[in-house]
């Protein structure tokens, strides 16, 4: 097996931007990339689940044929809700009512009663007035952005933000703000808001890939200052943060206090789709003029009835949430214990950082050679500088899973180093 101490080819060469040629062209070129991470056993993306995604699962590789029983850190299940006895039961069951899918969009009839039950416990969960549900969580940012901002408006984003808020700030004008810089931030609004009709401020709540959260109450506060809006992208803080799970600005206390909050139901609701929790007046514009709701099919019945399922869990069993929580802080501990760089990790979610790519995807080799299935995150999700391996926890791992990953990612830095430097 060749294992080069550098590739040569990113998949930043075969950008749009990078590569200057046709598109069947750069599709063809781009074998040179794929035949790269083949020969240097760096395939570590599109394998396939021959079971369920949850911690313990088998992979297969149709391109070797090999398969690993792995124990799984790559899941954002946060709460175990996809393999509930109750959340599947609901699915099942609106199966049978309703058929497999809506199959029209909501506004031509694809509306449901219990899209409409969603949408007002997904309100009323966000401290919210209204709330729009969307087929998927990327549609929501997506829609909602794209409806909202135009030529004569501007979006200040925290340059960590997730990839489906930027691609729906292409009809409007954009400035990248040092993330989660409150004085940085200050003098963008104060040089900037006046030249616009709308400013909007777009953070996330706990940010998906260094786990760590919006500084929520200052943001607000500067925010009203200048005449900002605040969006809020709490995907990863939903079911996850504060008291009863209601996200990001339960945890700081400041519920009704956000603007516009949107979100996924892949995540802490097992699911998939999304939704915008907001006022009814901006709900109501929204259902008229967000693209990816009015010209896309309603989400499924067994995905609505099962979120509200989960929905139901997460409000009256903190125990789930509890469980993630003990995990979180018993991997955190041991973590830093041993050695591992975690950056400002305050989540279940875990950077451990590498900052070389190449090492990023030899680790992640050997950590699936030996059981442990974890996400390399290199470009274009981060820089090189910033590479690293990306550790989701669950309130459905077992300590011995948390003890097996430990025991392995040290045994993997005895083959190349991934501690950071004493």
């Amino acid at each position: 097996m060749k294992n080069p101490k550098t590739e040569t080819y990113t998949l930043k060469d075969f950008t749009l931007q990078t590569l200057q040629t046709d598109a069947m062209d750069r599709a063809t070129q781009f074998k040179k990339w794929i035949t790269q991470s083949d020969e240097n056993d760096h395939a570590i993306y599109w394998l396939e689940a021959q079971t369920a995604v949850k911690p313990e699962m088998i992979l297969y590789d149709s391109r070797n044929g090999k398969m690993w029983n792995v124990i799984s850190f790559i899941s954002n299940d946060y709460l175990g809700m996809s393999q509930r006895p109750e959340t599947k039961e609901a699915g099942i069951k609106a199966v049978m009512e309703y058929g497999t899918g809506a199959c029209a969009a909501p506004i031509i009839g694809g509306y449901l009663d219990i899209h409409k039950q969603l949408e007002q416990e997904i309100a009323d969960f966000t401290g919210q007035e209204d709330a729009l549900i969307f087929s998927s969580g990327f549609g929501s940012n997506v829609g909602v952005l794209n409806a909202m901002l135009g030529k004569d408006d501007i979006a200040f984003v925290d340059f960590q933000i997730h990839t489906s808020a930027i691609d729906g700030l292409h009809k409007t004008n954009v400035k990248r703000v040092g993330h989660n810089n409150l004085e940085y931030l200050e003098i963008a609004l104060k040089n900037e808001r006046h030249k616009y009709k709308t400013a909007m401020l777009i953070i996330d709540g706990v940010y998906s890939q260094d786990g760590d959260i919006a500084p929520l109450p200052e943001i607000i506060t500067l925010c009203k200052k200048y005449n900002t809006l605040v969006f809020l992208d709490d995907a990863h803080g939903m079911g996850t943060m504060g008291e009863n799970g209601r996200g990001t600005a339960e945890l700081f206390n400041v519920l009704g206090q956000v603007d516009i909050i949107t979100g996924t139901f892949s995540k802490s609701f097992g699911a998939i789709g999304g939704y915008v929790a907001c006022s009814k007046d901006l709900a109501n514009y929204l259902r008229y003029h967000a693209n990816t709701t009015v010209f896309s099919a309603a989400i499924t019945p067994q995905a609505t009835c099962s979120i509200l399922k989960a929905l139901e869990l997460i409000k009256k069993d903190k125990s789930i949430r509890q469980k993630l929580w003990d995990n979180v802080y018993y991997l955190k501990k041991r973590l830093i214990e041993e050695g591992f760089d975690i950056g400002n990790s305050v989540s279940p979610i875990f950077p451990i950082m590498v900052r070389d790519a190449y090492k990023v995807k030899e680790a992640t080799r050997i950590l699936k050679e030996q059981g442990i299935y974890t996400l390399g995150i290199t470009y274009p999700a981060v820089t090189n500088k910033d590479a690293r391996l990306r550790v989701s926890i669950l309130a459905s791992h077992e300590k011995q899973h948390l003890d097996k990953l430990i025991q392995t990612l040290n045994y993997v830095n005895t083959i190349i180093n991934i501690k950071k430097a004493s």
